[in-house]
């Protein structure tokens, strides 16, 4: 049942209290109330409980008619939308597993979210996690067991140590987990109990639990895996941290057929040396350099001063190893440019080596960008207007086979960049400008020889003289017949 039309004056029950009683256990259902009564009151009362037609009698069939289809209308589009929502739910749904992970990997990749924008997707995604938790991370690697099968064989163990590491973390964690860019299984946890239980006795639950995952791998599975668990930290200002403190404790070891279990129950306290991880980040100084992000290059450059005066301590190894990215993504552009640094920054700018400092070397670099800057885009400059002359020079050589197509192939250059290029520099398109060639030529013809009309035509490879003498007339405003005769 749709639709309901009842009378409000009815024996028993009223028509009000019908509508009630239905919207109550139907809310989807449409009523029309009839009624002799025209008073305001009922009709308010009748709209507020949700009907959707207030008719008054006498019943006139043609509002009724209206009132059915306008309410079908209704139906019909509610129906639409329903299934719209629910297509797009069933699909949300399906992807939810993959945007929870794409989420963590990128948390722990360093990247930041607004505050509210994050809350926003932790909710969407149906995430057990909020600002400031304290919540451990840990790292599973599948040791040399698991990594003699075949793609497809090994994503079958990833999965199969996922749901052993949930279910014996399931009771008293709340979970979240992700695979990270080195094929390691991340798991970041946090005490269902919250921040009122001591950190260390949560370590030495996920040390017991880390435990009970080694030996079930090693039972059910027949293989091993090496686990790093991290310290506490705040959600989600530590875990980029957290994981690549991990990820470093989890590379310092090699891995063996059994695995092995660390906890790292503090920060690192040890070596002041710490990875320039910003250095090697996305965007990299060579894809700046390749999208001519220049300034943005330069904002890169800053951003590896402000945090290396952030460190501890640095020594030459740092400024030795900055500098070398920067050199190599400028040799990477020249070349690309098919010419030699040397010949676009000059020798003296390239051989300095000498720098007291991170803001020396900063400083270089930026110099390095201007330079390059000014030469490359001078230089695509002038390639650019080669190009044009060369264009315009096959356009005067051929003007009765000029086209689009045939310039471009004279050229060996595509031809929507040559459309594209010719536009930009010049201001008219190719064809325009052939057109306008082909009128100079013919107007010179009619004035300083004595050719005739068919001729002309011919010679500027318009089969049809009587279209060449058509587009002459809409160019000039007279035939050519008649342009000579005012000679």
């Amino acid at each position: 049942m749709d639709i309901v039309i009842t009378d409000i004056a009815m024996p028993g029950m009223n028509g009000l209290e019908l509508v009630k009683q239905v919207k109550r256990t139907h809310r989807r259902i449409k009523c029309i109330l009839l009624t002799g009564y025209a008073e305001f009151e009922y009709a308010r009362e009748a709209l507020q409980h949700g009907v959707v037609e207030y008719l008054v009698k006498p019943l006139d069939h043609q509002k009724l008619r209206a009132a059915l289809e306008s309410t079908i209308r209704t139906i019909q589009t509610e129906l639409d939308r329903t299934a719209s929502y629910q297509q797009a739910l069933l699909a949300f749904k399906e992807h939810l597993p993959a945007l929870k992970d794409k989420l963590l990997l990128e948390l722990i990749q360093g990247k930041t979210y607004p505050q509210e924008r994050l809350k926003d997707k932790l909710d969407g995604y149906q995430l057990n996690f909020q600002m400031q938790d304290r919540v451990f991370l840990f790292l599973i690697r599948l040791e040399e067991h698991f990594t003699n099968f075949g793609l497809e064989s090994q994503l079958l163990f990833e999965y199969a140590v996922t749901n052993i590491a949930l279910e014996l973390l399931g009771e008293g964690f709340k979970v979240w987990h992700c695979r990270d860019a080195y094929e390691n299984l991340v798991f970041l946890v946090k005490s269902i109990e919250g921040d009122t239980v001591d950190p260390e006795i949560i370590l030495k639950q996920l040390t017991h639990n880390t435990h009970q995952l080694h030996s079930s791998v090693n039972e059910y599975l027949n293989g091993g895996i090496s686990v790093i668990l991290s310290y506490p930290g705040e959600f989600p200002l530590h875990i980029r941290s957290m994981y690549e403190d991990s990820l470093s404790a989890l590379r310092q070891q090699v891995g063996n057929d059994k695995g092995y279990f660390i906890s790292l129950t503090d920060k690192h306290k040890g070596s002041p040396v710490q990875p320039l991880k910003d250095l090697y980040a996305s965007p990299t100084l060579m894809h700046l350099l390749e999208t001519g992000q220049w300034q943005g290059y330069k904002e890169r450059l800053q951003q590896m001063k402000e945090f290396s005066n952030s460190l501890p301590a640095y020594n030459e190894e740092y400024i030795e190893e900055i500098r070398s990215m920067i050199l190599g993504s400028f040799h990477y552009i020249a070349h690309k440019n098919h010419t030699l640094l040397s010949d676009l920054v000059g020798r003296e700018l390239l051989d300095k080596t000498l720098f007291r400092s991170i803001s020396q070397l900063i400083s270089w670099g930026e110099t390095l960008v201007d330079t390059l800057q000014v030469k490359l885009e001078r230089d695509t400059r002038n390639n650019r207007m080669d190009i044009i002359k060369e264009i315009q020079s096959c356009i005067a050589a051929n003007l009765a086979e000029a086209s689009q197509q045939f310039v471009a192939d004279s050229v060996s250059l595509h031809p929507a960049y040559v459309s594209k290029l010719f536009k930009q520099v010049s201001g008219v398109s190719i064809s325009e400008y052939i057109l306008n060639m082909k009128m100079e030529q013919a107007v010179e013809n009619l004035r300083n020889s004595d050719m005739k009309i068919y001729e002309i035509s011919e010679q500027l490879g318009y089969a049809n003289s009587q279209y060449f003498i058509k587009v002459f007339k809409e160019q000039f405003g007279m035939t050519p017949q008649d342009y000579r005769g005012k000679l």
